[in-house]
């Protein structure tokens, strides 16, 4: 093998075509290669070109840069491949970095099965590093070295001038960026990796609002003047709030039918108990960002678009629904059975105030009773009663409650968990669905057992319960729900795979009120209402502005008349969502000059 080389004329001609091939083979491999137009494959060939130019200058070996980029691409694209597969959403890079520990612990759960697309990616790889290892290529003077690079640069120069210095389309490839937001693994599929992680990144910048300074955060403070509307004289002794990871109903979006109702006792809850659609701002993963919302009030509207918000946007002193209950006398404690590390909780809920968290080293394992391969509805809440019965008499208690048992995975049966739950009619034929369904049955006969047991009990106790996020299941069967390609999706409609069940449920009277729809950034602070305890000023404004923009969704927001606007209207906002950036920035971004009297109840 040694003497099977040859030597080409000029081996820049090899360097010109390499980045053609790394293109070829991660798009080839991710599957997006046939979507993608030759004009917006020119658009994102510019990247790749300035890829291989940084690589080779910082190097300085011809065989080894092109080589090892090549091989690096490819990985990512793989990478990308399953996690597009699992989550339903694409590698989103620099982000899913800090996301690993939490990718890594769940992936075992996943079966991965070997898809045409990466076998062909990787036959193309194969070839492309057989012949640059059997090119014989001549060595190049420093200063035809630094042309080769330049053009390599230049190129790269321009795609990178296109997306940041100017507020421009790019006509020649028809690139939109408005389109990114509500469709995502569209919007990569047609556009390509480079262009749309390009986009993605520009949007990740956290801009100040226009008007922003601290006399307006006064100004906006000082006109708050909400007057709360509790439903009950009763302050419960016990508040519970439950995430359940993926319980959704895709009902909201159309209707559909199935062997048997998935959600019975939920259905027939009435008596002590109010109902609502959460809208919240992710779909089939990014759990922690509903988490955010409904523990902070602030919204991922206003931030840049990041996986979680939990890794760049808390810090010490993170003021919210925890910090307020701490004020009130509660212990607070957070619960998951699964590693802390997942999301940065360790860290985020210590910042939050969270007197304890229970997680999955403190749950028991292997005796918990399991479903799959991870912990049951029941089994978590067997751990929470036990968890409650610790407490002291007369001790006022409050648990956020992150649940595991329907995380995605759907692709397997398991011995250990009976399907009852099947699509008929015209709806059958997506076994990920079936199963996906069967396990909101056993979510509902969970919570069932949840409210038989502190129904039972004399203290007063609120439960709240609802749903992170819907499940990746099939493709197919979504686009059935619409009656189109998800492609083809307006933003409200879109907006629709956001939305979860909300159910709020008390042991005591409580005067029953529709909750309607409602965005998971204003529900710590109706939660507080409804418990009759006494709130920030920010939870006032958040309960005031839910009167006039209920949703603030992911893709649009809707007006208190049911009008809905989509967030790429360029049009002027409402007041009430200037002033909510506004105070959000100040929470967030303006660190230093955080007014903490508008986030904290008055003593």
């Amino acid at each position: 093998m040694k003497g099977f080389r040859f030597t080409i004329p000029y081996g820049w001609v090899l360097g010109c075509l390499t980045p053609i091939w790394g293109y070829v083979i991660f798009e080839s491999t991710t599957g997006n290669l046939a979507y993608i137009n030759f004009s917006r494959g020119v658009v994102n060939l510019l990247f790749y070109y300035l890829l291989y130019g940084l690589v080779y200058l910082c190097i300085n070996c011809f065989r080894i840069a092109m080589i090892g980029t090549t091989v690096v691409l490819y990985g990512i694209a793989v990478v990308d491949y399953y996690v597009l597969q699992f989550r339903g959403n694409p590698l989103m890079l620099p982000q899913d970095l800090f996301a690993w520990r939490t990718a890594a612990a769940v992936l075992p759960n996943y079966r991965i099965e070997v898809s045409r697309s990466v076998v062909l990616g990787g036959v193309v790889l194969f070839l492309v590093v057989f012949l640059l290892l059997h090119i014989r290529v001549e060595k190049l003077s420093w200063r035809r070295r630094g042309i080769f690079a330049g053009i390599y640069l230049l190129s790269g120069a321009v795609w990178l001038t296109a997306f940041y210095k100017y507020d421009v389309k790019l006509p020649l490839a028809d690139i939109d960026d408005d389109i990114f937001w509500w469709s995502v693994p569209s919007s990569y599929q047609n556009f390509g990796y480079a262009t749309s992680t390009a986009i993605l990144l520009k949007f990740m910048v956290f801009e100040k609002p226009e008007g922003y300074s601290l006399a307006t955060v006064e100004e906006v403070s000082r006109e708050i003047s909400y007057e709360s509307r509790p439903v009950s004289a009763t302050t419960p002794e016990n508040i519970l709030v439950i995430m359940n990871e993926s319980l959704a109903d895709m009902r909201v979006i159309h209707d559909f039918e199935t062997n048997q109702e998935f959600f019975p006792f939920i259905n027939s809850l009435e008596e002590n108990t109010m109902k609502g659609q959460l809208f919240v701002q992710v779909f089939g993963g990014g759990t922690s960002n509903t988490e955010y919302e409904v523990l902070t009030g602030n919204s991922m509207s206003f931030l840049p678009y990041v996986i979680s918000a939990y890794q760049p946007y808390c810090r010490e002193n993170e003021y919210g629904l925890v910090s307020t209950l701490n004020s009130q006398g509660y212990t607070t404690v957070a619960m998951h059975p699964e590693a802390s590390s997942n999301w940065n909780r360790k860290v985020v809920y210590g910042y939050m105030g969270f007197d304890e968290f229970i997680s999955k080293s403190g749950y028991h394992y292997p005796d918990i009773d399991m479903l799959r391969e991870y912990a049951s509805d029941r089994g978590n809440y067997d751990r929470l009663i036990e968890r409650y019965e610790e407490k002291a008499p007369g001790e006022k208690f409050f648990v956020f409650n992150v649940t595991m048992q329907n995380h995605g995975g759907y692709e397997g049966a398991f011995d250990n968990f009976q399907e009852e739950i099947q699509l008929t009619g015209e709806w059958a034929g997506y076994p990920q669905t079936d199963r996906y369904l069967s396990l909101m049955k056993e979510s509902d006969q969970a919570f069932a057992y949840l409210l038989d047991y502190f129904s039972q009990v004399e203290e007063p106790t609120m439960i709240v319960m609802f749903g992170d996020h819907q499940a990746s299941v099939e493709t197919e069967f979504y686009e059935k729900l619409y009656g189109k390609p998800l492609e083809e999706l307006t933003a409200q409609e879109a907006d629709m795979q956001y939305v979860t069940p909300l159910i709020i449920w008390t042991n005591y009277e409580m005067e029953e009120r529709a909750i309607g729809q409602m965005s998971a950034n204003y529900l710590g602070s109706l939660i507080l209402e409804l418990a009759n305890l006494e709130m920030s000023a920010y939870n006032e404004f958040l309960l005031d502005t839910w009167q006039d923009v209920p949703v603030l969704g992911k893709n649009g927001y809707y007006l208190a008349d049911g009008t809905y606007v989509s967030w790429s209207d360029k049009g002027e906002r409402p007041e009430a969502l200037q002033s909510y950036q506004i105070l959000e920035y100040n929470y967030v971004v303006d660190y230093k000059n955080r007014q903490d009297a508008l986030f904290v109840i008055a003593p």
